[in-house]
């Protein structure tokens, strides 16, 4: 069954919100929140996106590779990236990770 997105001023618990799957939080036009869960032994490939990004490990622990350089994100660790980075990550233990895309989007 598919979530709903979040909704103007109701409180949410990340924690729970979208169980053992990784849930778009919130979809806009310019601006996207992703609640993603990494499963250990489950790498995520190389990719990018034309905005800029930040990275909110909420609970676990992963290797965030930005380019080929590894960064332990950890529970409450916190990580920003500029738009067109390349990244991966990878895990020996199951994570969940909040992201946040900006878009510059004018269609």
């Amino acid at each position: 069954m598919a979530h709903e997105h979040a909704q103007p001023g109701v409180v949410l618990d990340l924690n729970t919100f979208g169980g053992s799957t990784s849930t778009a939080v919130v979809k806009e036009k310019n601006f996207e929140v992703i609640r993603i869960v990494v499963e250990a032994g489950k790498p995520i490939p190389p990719h990018k996106v034309e905005g800029p990004i930040t990275v909110q490990c909420l609970s676990g622990r992963c290797t965030f590779f930005v380019g080929e350089e590894p960064r332990e994100l950890v529970s409450g660790s916190w990580l920003y990236l500029t738009g067109g980075t390349i990244h991966a990550l990878e895990s020996e233990e199951n994570a969940i990770l909040l992201v946040s895309i900006l878009f510059n989007r004018t269609d």
